[in-house]
């Protein structure tokens, strides 16, 4: 039959043939499905070929190290600053706030007497002035103040001489009346009694005499009546004479007596005012030239005080040295205040009272300041040796020993850390010819201890669950777990005390599944000093000496088929706890509900070690460092590399 298609002739043009609109977008995405569903399948077969791999092959693939009796040094590594043993420290000393207005610079080699540092000191020479008037006028009402004192006692003394002779004048004028005018008049009053008493008897005789005559008429009547007269006038006289003598003696006598005693007392009680208001108004002078005095003082102490203050604006140097400027931070002042805000000490810039400007170390004692975990404390001893070397004197190595370790834990980082606290210690460096100036840093080992031939491992051989210590021994078939009980801890090596036999191979890296080894025992308390127990509820590695840094693993139990846990994105990313290099892993997103958590944590892996990657036989997610100590077994062909969750195919 002839066929509809038609072979194209050279050079004519080939027209595509009409399709269906359905036909070729059907086929298309049929093949698409079925590339997907095998790449599924593909998928599928190598993540559980690769998931559950077997054991041995994992532990076929990592490096061994033997169990031998050892030498090794425990040595605690520690970075720190070089200070000087003895140092001047320089202060601001003048009052209140300071400009720096001159400040020599810092490395600068100085001499007793040196000008260090100059403050601005107008304000102080305005009070100075100020002051030099108040005390002026001070010292002048001083001086009028013990004039007056002067005055005033001769003034007492005077009225209470005055009081006294008054006294004595009125004691005598009583002692005159009782003693002269008293007796002297009432003898008078007396005297004119019998006088009159002798008038009258005259001139009754002569009234008798004058009576007869009259009679014989020898006189006149009038004769006769003036006897009369003067026989009563006498009479009256004698009368009246008693009469004197008896008011002299009931009333003028006692009134005048009186009055003398009375003048008298009031004499001596003058005197008492006298003395009285004398004592009254001196006590007020002395009172007023005591605080007279007090005033003059405190201006001179002010003025002194400020004259002082003058010379303390210029900083000298105590003593000869090199110059170091202070950080600022002194009596619980903060840091420099200048105009750039740099805090940093320069001309400019505003000092305080007490404020340390800068030090004039002695450098012919040096120590290196170094700060202790307190985890480590109990390591650290006065009089252990160390070795040091100091940044910026490459090839050469310095000794000490530790000579001070602070009694209580300093936490002046506690707001970046309030559980961190360390204790500040010092080592002593031995004389040295190289010259070592304060402030470089330094890297210490302090020699705790020297193990000598006792069996040990490498501490990345060593992992921790529940309070006990296992290593993973190589037997044959796949490796299994052996509990230990660990001794003396080094950066390198960890004592085996018990529970290995020398000759023994340990893994020094092992796989997720081999940490599912482990046992799930009841937790102990290790047979060892009480080490602290951060917020995890985790203490130090069992036989550790106390801080020694432990790697750290929280997983949840996972199901066959599930993801590993790790901190790999959608995995519920890790928490970094614990000092230095130890982590705290959070179950992942392949743990099934309900799965036991299980602590596991491992041995530190010695300073400067290289990281075991999944390349090298370690768990996903578990930090190791270092690939053990040259002993260890030839390198092995890596272990299967486990699949991430995330590539996974999709249940």
């Amino acid at each position: 039959m002839p066929s509809d298609r038609t072979t194209p002739t050279a050079g004519a043009s080939v027209r595509p043939r009409p399709f269906s609109g359905a036909a070729r977008p059907r086929r298309r995405v049929g093949t698409v499905v079925a590339a997907v569903i095998g790449v599924g399948v593909l998928g599928s077969a190598v993540w559980a070929s690769v998931r559950w791999w077997p054991a041995r092959q994992a532990a076929a693939a990592v490096a061994t190290a033997a169990v031998e009796a050892r030498d090794f040094a425990v040595v605690l590594k520690e970075k720190g600053e070089l200070k000087a043993a003895r140092s001047t420290d320089i202060k601001c000393e003048v009052e209140g706030r300071s400009t720096i207005i001159s400040l020599i610079p810092e490395g600068s080699a100085v001499e007793k007497g040196d000008l260090l540092v100059e403050l601005a000191s107008d304000e102080i020479e305005d009070r100075i002035r100020s002051d030099e008037i108040k005390d002026a006028v001070a010292a002048s009402a001083y001086e009028r103040a013990v004039a007056e004192l002067d005055i005033q006692r001769d003034r007492n003394a005077s009225d209470i001489r005055k009081g006294r002779l008054e006294i004595d004048l009125k004691r005598n004028e009583r002692d005159k009346y009782l003693e002269g005018d008293y007796l002297q008049r009432l003898k008078d009053l007396r005297v004119a009694i019998e006088q009159a008493e002798i008038l009258l008897e005259r001139r009754t005789e002569d009234f008798e005499a004058s009576k007869q005559l009259r009679d014989r008429e020898f006189i006149t009547k009038t004769e006769y009546d003036e006897a009369e007269f003067n026989q009563k006038k006498a009479a009256w006289e004698l009368d009246k004479a008693r009469l004197a003598l008896e008011v002299f003696e009931k009333y003028t006598h006692k009134a005048e007596l009186a009055q003398k005693q009375s003048d008298l007392e009031e004499a001596e009680k003058e005197l008492e005012r006298i003395i009285k208001n004398a004592k009254a108004v001196e006590d007020q002078k002395v009172s007023d030239l005591g605080s007279k005095q007090k005033e003059r003082d405190l201006t001179a102490d002010q003025l002194a005080k400020f004259r002082a203050q003058k010379e303390k604006s210029k900083i000298y140097a105590p003593t000869q040295g090199f110059v170091v400027y202070g950080a600022g931070s002194s009596g619980g002042r903060g840091r420099f205040i200048s105009f750039d805000g740099s805090g940093q000490i320069k001309e400019g810039a505003t000092v305080y009272e007490r404020q340390v400007l800068m030090q004039l170390p002695d450098t012919s004692r040096m120590i290196a300041e170094i700060r202790i975990h307190e985890a480590k404390r109990h390591q650290v001893k006065v009089g252990q040796p160390a070795m040091l070397s100091i940044e910026g004197v490459p090839g050469r190595q310095f000794t000490g020993k530790v000579t001070k370790i602070a009694e209580v834990a300093d936490s002046q980082d506690r707001w970046l850390n309030p559980d961190l606290k360390e204790y500040t210690t010092e080592i002593e460096l031995d004389s040295t010819d190289v010259a070592l100036k304060p402030g470089v840093t330094a890297h210490v080992e302090i020699f705790v201890e020297q193990v000598r031939g006792r069996l040990a491992v490498p501490v990345q051989a060593v992992f921790s669950k529940s309070g006990r210590h296992y290593v993973f021994a190589q037997r044959p078939g796949e490796p299994q777990p052996v509990e230990v009980v660990l001794g003396s801890t080094g950066t390198e090596w960890v004592e085996v005390t018990s529970g290995l036999d020398a000759g023994t191979r340990v893994l020094l890296a092992v796989s997720e599944e081999h940490q599912r080894l482990l046992p799930d025992l009841p937790p102990v308390a290790p047979e060892m000093p009480d080490f602290p127990v951060d917020e995890a509820g985790m203490r130090s590695a069992g036989g550790m000496p106390e801080g020694q840094p432990v790697q750290r693993i929280r997983m949840e139990g996972v199901a066959p088929g599930g993801g590993p846990g790790g901190d790999g994105p959608g995995q519920g990313g890790g928490e970094r706890r614990g000092p230095r290099r130890g982590v705290r892993r959070e179950g992942g997103e392949g743990a099934p509900p309900g799965g036991n958590a299980q602590d596991v944590r491992r041995m530190p892996a010695p300073a400067g070690g290289q990281e075991a990657g999944p390349g090298t036989g370690g768990a996903e997610g578990t930090e190791s460092r270092g690939s053990g100590p040259s002993d260890a077994s030839p390198p092995q062909p890596p272990a299967p590399q486990t699949q991430k969750p995330e590539d996974a195919p999709t249940p």
